[in-house]
């Protein structure tokens, strides 16, 4: 067998180790995107969990194709990369790409797959839009503790104007007793 063969078919198989670890894939079109540029946008989205890799079109294919994933028109098409996403929170790496791409404007995004399934790029952008999972965390807590630190208040409420009616009491009766 040749060298050549050797290589791509462990390329594939990387490829498709890597996809099925990943929580979904973005594609992305880099032709005439500078080398800086493109070392700055991998390591950014290395920064937030996931990785860039680039390799030939008919080795994506055919990693893509191994794996069930016929629909990708307008995915692969000229220089293309692919954006494992790694992290569970993909609506960060969502915004870290479309933040890479109104710097870079030879970047392109051309949609991908969420665990299994297709979204556009209009839907990453709308992704992007989303506040983080940190904000929305933040929101549910102090839904759930604002009722709570009210009540916790109002007992409290309770529990002072009792010791201030004792303490009327006790002033009074040491009135009485003088």
């Amino acid at each position: 067998m040749k060298v050549g063969l050797l290589i791509r078919e462990k390329i594939i198989e990387e490829i498709k180790e890597k996809t099925k670890q990943a929580q979904g894939c973005l594609f992305i079109g880099f032709n005439k995107v500078g080398a800086f540029s493109f070392n700055r946008i991998r390591n950014r989205l290395k920064e937030v969990g996931s990785s860039v890799s680039v390799t030939k079109n008919s080795l994506f294919k055919r990693a893509f194709h191994d794996l069930g994933w016929e629909n990708l028109e307008g995915f692969i098409d000229q220089e293309s990369g692919i954006v494992l996403i790694h992290d569970e929170d993909a609506i960060k790496i969502c915004k870290v790409l479309v933040d890479c791409l109104k710097e870079d404007e030879t970047l392109q995004l051309r949609g991908g797959f969420l665990k299994d399934k297709r979204i556009t790029h209009q839907e990453v952008n709308t992704l992007a839009k989303l506040p983080s999972r940190e904000y929305l965390y933040s929101m549910v807590v102090s839904s759930i503790a604002s009722p709570l630190t009210g009540f916790i208040s109002t007992l409290n409420q309770i529990i002072v104007k009792f010791l201030q009616v004792v303490k009327e009491i006790e002033k009074k009766q040491t009135k009485d007793n003088e």
